[in-house]
C-alpha cells in the first residue's frame, strides 16, 4: 500500500467493515449491529468520524453522550442526530482535553449521571499541530491525544467497573504511531519538536495506553480494551497539515485525498468495536478495518507501558 509520511493508507476491500456482514445503517453506509438498549460515551463525537459514530450507533438504539469543548458544535451535531432519528436518546458534557481541569468536570457529570455506559470511545484528537501547550503545560498532542484520555477514563473507570454488565472501552489510535518513539528524557519535546513525530508518538501512546489498562484491569472486571486505526479519513483533524507551507505538503495532501475515506467509512471499526457480537469479550488487541492486526514492537514493550502510564498518571494525578 502507498505511504505517507509513515501513514499507511487504509484501503477498505470487501471482506472489511465496508462489506456488510449484519444490517447496514443507511444513514451511514457502515456496517451496524443490532442492540439492545445500550449506552455509549465518544468524545469528540460532534464531527468526523466521532460524529458519524454516534450517528450509526444512536440509529440502532444506543443512548449516546458526547463529550465536546464547544457547547454549540455539541448542540448542533446533536440536533443533526435527532433530526434523522427523532427517537435517539442524546445528550451531551462540555470536555476539553487541553485542560484537566476540564477533563475533571467531565469526568464528575459522567459519575453524578448515574448512567452505566456500556462503551466507551475516546475518538477526540488533534494531528501535526505547530508547538503548543496545554493548559498544565504539557505538549499539545500529547496532552490532548494521550494524556488528556488517561486522565478521563482513570476517572470513570471505577464506575465502569462495578457495573452491572460488559463494557468495551475503545481508543482511537492510528497506524502513525509506526513511526512514534517514546522518549522519556524529552518526554514534552523541549529539545526538538517535530510535528509528525509528535504525533506519531501521542499515538504510540494510545496504543500502549490501550494494552496497559487491559493488563491492569482486574480479573472479576467485566471489561474489554481495544484500540484502532480508522484509515485516512477526510476530517477537521487535517487542518494544521493544511496550513503548512513546506513546498511537499501540497503534493502530499493531493495524493492523499485520492485514498482518503469518508467519515462515515472511518468510523467503521469505531462502530464494530462498540456493537458487534463477534469481538465479545475480545480484549487486548489493535484492529484495522475491523480485522486484527499487528502493531509496531514498541507498542508490545512491556516496560515503557508501565513507565508511561506511571509518568501519566503522576503528571495528570489520576487515580
Amino acid at each position: 500500500m502507498p505511504l505517507v509520511r509513515g501513514f499507511q493508507l487504509f484501503c477498505p476491500t470487501k471482506r472489511g467493515c465496508l462489506g456488510a456482514r449484519r444490517a447496514t445503517s443507511r444513514s451511514s453506509g457502515v456496517t451496524v449491529y443490532a442492540t439492545a438498549k445500550r449506552a455509549v460515551f465518544i468524545t469528540g463525537g460532534n464531527t468526523g468520524i466521532g460524529y458519524e459514530t454516534a450517528k450509526a450507533l444512536a440509529a440502532q438504539g444506543f443512548r449516546v453522550t458526547i463529550g465536546c469543548r464547544d457547547a454549540v458544535k455539541a448542540g448542533l451535531a446533536l440536533a443533526r442526530i435527532k433530526e434523522a432519528f427523532p427517537s435517539a436518546v442524546l445528550d451531551s458534557v462540555p470536555l476539553d482535553l487541553a485542560d484537566l481541569s476540564s477533563v475533571s468536570d467531565c469526568a464528575k457529570r459522567v459519575l453524578d449521571s448515574g448512567v452505566q455506559y456500556d462503551v466507551w470511545i475516546n475518538n477526540a484528537g488533534v494531528m501535526s499541530c505547530p508547538k503548543m501547550s496545554t493548559a498544565q503545560g504539557f505538549e499539545y498532542q500529547l496532552g490532548v491525544n494521550h494524556l488528556g484520555h488517561f486522565a478521563l477514563t482513570n476517572q470513570v473507570l471505577p464506575a465502569l467497573q462495578t457495573s452491572n454488565k460488559p463494557v468495551r472501552i475503545i481508543n482511537v489510535a492510528s497506524a502513525a504511531h509506526a513511526f512514534g518513539k517514546i522518549d522519556f528524557n524529552d518526554l514534552m519535546l523541549d529539545r526538538s519538536y517535530d510535528a509528525w513525530q509528535s504525533y506519531g508518538r501521542s499515538k504510540l501512546a494510545n496504543i500502549l495506553f490501550s494494552y496497559e489498562l487491559n493488563r491492569r484491569l482486574r480479573p472479576g472486571d467485566n471489561i474489554t480494551v481495544n484500540c484502532l486505526h480508522p484509515g485516512i479519513v477526510k476530517t477537521e483533524l487535517g487542518r494544521y497539515m493544511a496550513a503548512e507551507t513546506t513546498w511537499y505538503m501540497p503534493l502530499a495532501m493531493g495524493l492523499m485525498k485520492l485514498f482518503m475515506l469518508e467519515p462515515a467509512q472511518g468510523a467503521a471499526t469505531s462502530i464494530y468495536l462498540a456493537s458487534s457480537p463477534e469481538v465479545e469479550g475480545v480484549t487486548g488487541k489493535y484492529f484495522v478495518n475491523c480485522s486484527r492486526a499487528v502493531s509496531s514492537n514498541d507498542s508490545y514493550n512491556h516496560d515503557t507501558a508501565r513507565r508511561l502510564w506511571e509518568i501519566s498518571q503522576e503528571l495528570t494525578m489520576a487515580p
